[in-house]
Protein backbone atom coordinates (compact mmCIF):
# COMPACT_ATOMS: atom_id res chain seq x y z
CA UNK A 1 0.00 0.00 0.00
CA UNK A 2 1.38 3.06 -0.71
CA UNK A 3 1.63 6.00 1.87
CA UNK A 4 -0.88 8.24 -0.21
CA UNK A 5 -3.65 5.45 0.54
CA UNK A 6 -2.64 5.70 4.28
CA UNK A 7 -4.84 7.04 6.48
CA UNK A 8 -3.65 10.04 9.08
CA UNK A 9 -3.63 7.63 11.71
CA UNK A 10 -1.80 4.70 10.38
CA UNK A 11 0.91 7.45 9.01
CA UNK A 12 1.55 8.18 12.59
CA UNK A 13 1.39 4.93 13.90
CA UNK A 14 3.80 3.27 11.15
CA UNK A 15 6.46 6.45 11.61
CA UNK A 16 6.17 5.85 15.79
CA UNK A 17 7.05 1.74 14.87
CA UNK A 18 9.86 2.75 12.46
CA UNK A 19 11.60 4.67 15.04
CA UNK A 20 11.15 2.02 17.50
CA UNK A 21 9.06 3.65 19.52
CA UNK A 22 5.96 2.81 21.93
CA UNK A 23 3.29 4.63 23.20
CA UNK A 24 4.41 5.06 26.37
CA UNK A 25 7.87 6.56 25.29
CA UNK A 26 5.97 8.77 22.87
CA UNK A 27 3.98 9.75 25.85
CA UNK A 28 6.36 10.36 28.14
CA UNK A 29 9.00 12.26 25.74
CA UNK A 30 5.51 15.11 24.56
CA UNK A 31 3.32 14.79 27.49
CA UNK A 32 0.70 13.90 25.51
CA UNK A 33 -1.69 11.05 27.20
CA UNK A 34 -1.02 7.86 26.02
CA UNK A 35 -5.21 7.43 25.25
CA UNK A 36 -4.95 10.38 23.57
CA UNK A 37 -2.16 9.04 21.29
CA UNK A 38 -4.02 5.76 20.96
CA UNK A 39 -6.77 7.51 19.84
CA UNK A 40 -4.94 9.42 17.22
CA UNK A 41 -3.48 6.62 15.60
CA UNK A 42 -7.06 5.23 15.22
CA UNK A 43 -8.18 8.15 13.46
CA UNK A 44 -10.22 9.02 16.66
CA UNK A 45 -10.15 12.44 16.76
CA UNK A 46 -12.96 13.62 19.26
CA UNK A 47 -11.14 12.48 22.35
CA UNK A 48 -8.62 15.58 22.19
CA UNK A 49 -10.97 17.87 23.41
CA UNK A 50 -11.71 20.06 20.38
CA UNK A 51 -9.70 20.02 16.50
CA UNK A 52 -7.47 23.13 17.57
CA UNK A 53 -6.00 20.55 20.29
CA UNK A 54 -5.86 17.51 17.67
CA UNK A 55 -3.84 19.98 15.39
CA UNK A 56 -1.77 20.88 18.38
CA UNK A 57 -1.47 16.79 18.98
CA UNK A 58 -0.12 16.01 15.59
CA UNK A 59 1.82 18.38 15.24
CA UNK A 60 3.99 17.61 18.24
CA UNK A 61 4.02 14.14 17.22
CA UNK A 62 5.74 14.62 13.87
CA UNK A 63 7.92 16.95 14.66
CA UNK A 64 8.81 13.95 17.09
CA UNK A 65 9.32 12.22 13.66
CA UNK A 66 10.81 14.51 11.31
CA UNK A 67 7.27 14.22 9.89
CA UNK A 68 5.29 16.81 6.69
CA UNK A 69 3.40 18.01 9.71
CA UNK A 70 1.34 20.61 6.85
CA UNK A 71 0.55 17.49 4.91
CA UNK A 72 -1.04 15.39 8.34
CA UNK A 73 -3.08 18.42 9.04
CA UNK A 74 -4.28 18.51 5.18
CA UNK A 75 -5.19 15.03 6.06
CA UNK A 76 -6.74 15.55 8.79
CA UNK A 77 -9.09 18.41 7.20
CA UNK A 78 -10.21 15.63 5.01
CA UNK A 79 -11.07 13.10 7.27
CA UNK A 80 -13.47 15.50 9.67
CA UNK A 81 -14.18 18.63 7.32
CA UNK A 82 -12.12 21.59 9.24
CA UNK A 83 -10.70 23.48 6.59
CA UNK A 84 -10.97 26.78 4.85
CA UNK A 85 -11.81 28.50 8.15
CA UNK A 86 -9.84 31.22 9.81
CA UNK A 87 -7.53 29.84 12.20
CA UNK A 88 -8.90 32.48 14.79
CA UNK A 89 -12.75 31.03 14.60
CA UNK A 90 -11.22 27.92 15.05
CA UNK A 91 -9.15 28.28 18.35
CA UNK A 92 -12.22 30.54 19.52
CA UNK A 93 -14.33 27.60 18.84
CA UNK A 94 -12.39 25.42 20.81
CA UNK A 95 -11.44 27.89 23.69
CA UNK A 96 -7.69 28.31 23.00
CA UNK A 97 -8.35 32.17 22.83
CA UNK A 98 -10.82 34.71 23.71
CA UNK A 99 -13.19 37.11 20.89
CA UNK A 100 -11.10 40.32 20.32
CA UNK A 101 -13.08 42.85 22.45
CA UNK A 102 -14.81 45.85 21.15
CA UNK A 103 -13.06 49.00 21.79
CA UNK A 104 -15.05 51.43 23.49
CA UNK A 105 -16.10 54.48 21.69
CA UNK A 106 -14.67 58.02 22.98
CA UNK A 107 -16.93 60.71 22.90
CA UNK A 108 -15.87 64.06 21.72
CA UNK A 109 -16.83 65.96 25.40
CA UNK A 110 -14.52 63.12 26.83
CA UNK A 111 -11.34 64.33 24.23
CA UNK A 112 -12.47 68.14 25.83
CA UNK A 113 -11.87 67.39 28.78
CA UNK A 114 -8.72 65.80 28.30
CA UNK A 115 -7.40 68.41 26.36
CA UNK A 116 -8.43 71.29 28.95
CA UNK A 117 -7.05 69.37 31.80
CA UNK A 118 -3.39 68.94 29.70
CA UNK A 119 -3.76 73.16 28.99
CA UNK A 120 -4.12 73.31 32.53
CA UNK A 121 -0.92 71.21 33.53
CA UNK A 122 1.16 72.96 30.81
CA UNK A 123 0.28 76.05 32.85
CA UNK A 124 1.20 74.70 36.14
CA UNK A 125 4.01 73.13 34.71
CA UNK A 126 6.63 76.60 34.96
CA UNK A 127 5.50 77.75 38.19
CA UNK A 128 6.14 74.36 40.11
CA UNK A 129 9.46 73.73 38.08
CA UNK A 130 10.34 77.31 39.63
CA UNK A 131 9.76 76.45 42.97
CA UNK A 132 11.93 73.17 42.81
CA UNK A 133 14.53 75.40 41.76
CA UNK A 134 14.72 77.80 44.52
CA UNK A 135 14.49 75.26 46.64
CA UNK A 136 17.54 72.78 45.31
CA UNK A 137 19.09 76.25 45.40
CA UNK A 138 19.11 76.52 49.32
CA UNK A 139 20.41 73.16 49.78
CA UNK A 140 23.75 72.80 50.62
CA UNK A 141 26.04 70.54 48.64
CA UNK A 142 27.27 67.48 50.30
CA UNK A 143 30.94 67.68 51.84
CA UNK A 144 33.25 65.76 49.24
CA UNK A 145 33.73 62.42 52.01
CA UNK A 146 29.73 61.69 51.90
CA UNK A 147 29.76 62.24 48.44
CA UNK A 148 33.18 59.44 47.99
CA UNK A 149 31.31 56.90 50.52
CA UNK A 150 28.12 57.55 48.04
CA UNK A 151 30.41 56.73 44.77
CA UNK A 152 32.04 53.70 46.53
CA UNK A 153 28.56 51.94 47.42
CA UNK A 154 27.06 53.12 43.77
CA UNK A 155 30.30 51.47 42.33
CA UNK A 156 29.86 48.31 44.76
CA UNK A 157 26.40 47.92 44.21
CA UNK A 158 27.21 48.13 39.94
CA UNK A 159 29.74 45.28 40.68
CA UNK A 160 27.25 43.27 42.22
CA UNK A 161 24.59 43.37 39.73
CA UNK A 162 27.49 42.89 37.26
CA UNK A 163 28.31 39.90 38.84
CA UNK A 164 24.85 38.66 39.43
CA UNK A 165 23.95 39.06 35.40
CA UNK A 166 26.77 37.41 33.93
CA UNK A 167 25.67 34.16 35.94
CA UNK A 168 24.11 31.52 33.94
CA UNK A 169 23.87 28.04 32.90
CA UNK A 170 25.50 26.52 29.85
CA UNK A 171 24.12 22.67 29.00
CA UNK A 172 26.68 21.20 25.73
CA UNK A 173 25.21 17.72 24.79
CA UNK A 174 27.27 15.98 22.84
CA UNK A 175 26.08 12.50 20.55
CA UNK A 176 28.06 9.51 21.33
CA UNK A 177 26.26 6.63 19.83
CA UNK A 178 23.44 6.37 17.66
CA UNK A 179 20.81 8.22 17.85
CA UNK A 180 18.72 10.74 20.26
CA UNK A 181 15.20 13.24 20.38
CA UNK A 182 16.58 15.77 22.42
CA UNK A 183 14.06 18.65 23.88
CA UNK A 184 15.38 21.93 25.41
CA UNK A 185 12.87 24.09 27.62
CA UNK A 186 13.90 27.51 29.42
CA UNK A 187 13.73 29.17 32.57
CA UNK A 188 9.81 30.28 31.03
CA UNK A 189 9.30 26.98 30.55
CA UNK A 190 9.35 28.30 26.21
CA UNK A 191 10.42 25.48 23.60
CA UNK A 192 14.29 26.76 22.50
CA UNK A 193 15.48 23.34 20.58
CA UNK A 194 13.45 20.16 19.69
CA UNK A 195 15.47 17.39 17.54
CA UNK A 196 17.66 14.83 16.92
CA UNK A 197 21.42 14.77 17.90
CA UNK A 198 23.65 12.11 16.20
CA UNK A 199 26.96 10.22 17.16
CA UNK A 200 30.05 13.01 17.01
CA UNK A 201 27.13 16.27 17.05
CA UNK A 202 27.12 18.76 19.66
CA UNK A 203 24.76 20.57 20.88
CA UNK A 204 25.59 24.24 23.33
CA UNK A 205 22.25 25.66 24.86
CA UNK A 206 22.48 29.17 27.42
CA UNK A 207 20.09 30.41 29.96
CA UNK A 208 20.38 33.18 32.79
CA UNK A 209 18.62 30.76 35.52
CA UNK A 210 17.44 27.31 34.24
CA UNK A 211 17.66 24.86 31.66
CA UNK A 212 14.94 21.76 31.33
CA UNK A 213 16.75 18.73 29.24
CA UNK A 214 14.27 15.70 28.23
CA UNK A 215 16.63 13.15 26.34
CA UNK A 216 14.48 10.15 24.43
CA UNK A 217 17.46 7.79 24.21
CA UNK A 218 19.93 8.46 27.53
CA UNK A 219 22.50 6.16 26.68
CA UNK A 220 23.32 7.97 23.35
CA UNK A 221 24.43 11.34 24.78
CA UNK A 222 26.84 12.87 26.94
CA UNK A 223 26.52 16.09 29.31
CA UNK A 224 28.79 18.86 30.21
CA UNK A 225 27.02 21.17 32.75
CA UNK A 226 29.03 24.50 33.09
CA UNK A 227 32.51 23.26 32.57
CA UNK A 228 31.51 19.95 34.27
CA UNK A 229 31.96 16.75 32.37
CA UNK A 230 28.43 14.48 33.79
CA UNK A 231 29.29 11.69 31.16
CA UNK A 232 26.54 9.61 30.01
CA UNK A 233 22.79 10.80 31.31
CA UNK A 234 21.07 7.05 31.34
CA UNK A 235 20.61 3.39 29.91
CA UNK A 236 20.17 2.84 26.24
CA UNK A 237 16.63 3.84 25.10
CA UNK A 238 16.34 5.66 28.76
CA UNK A 239 13.69 8.69 28.47
CA UNK A 240 14.98 10.82 31.34
CA UNK A 241 14.47 14.34 32.39
CA UNK A 242 16.77 16.47 33.86
CA UNK A 243 17.11 20.23 34.82
CA UNK A 244 20.41 22.44 35.45
CA UNK A 245 20.74 25.77 37.39
CA UNK A 246 23.96 28.06 37.86
CA UNK A 247 25.06 25.85 40.07
CA UNK A 248 24.58 22.55 38.10
CA UNK A 249 22.63 21.22 40.52
CA UNK A 250 20.46 18.62 38.61
CA UNK A 251 17.15 16.65 39.29
CA UNK A 252 15.29 13.91 37.23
Amino acid sequence: MSLDNLTLGSKLRDARKNAGYTIAQVSEITRIRETLISDLESDNFETCGGYAYARGHIRTIAKLFNLDSDALIEDFANATGEFDRPMIDLLTENNVTAPKPQRAKVSYKTLASGAAAVLVLLIAIPTVSSFFSSNKAATPAPSAGATASQNGQSNSEAANAVATKSSAVTVVLTGTSGKSWVGIQDSSGAQVFSGSISAGESKTFTDSTQLQVVIGNAGAVSLNVNGKDLGISGAVGEVVHLSFDQNGSTQG
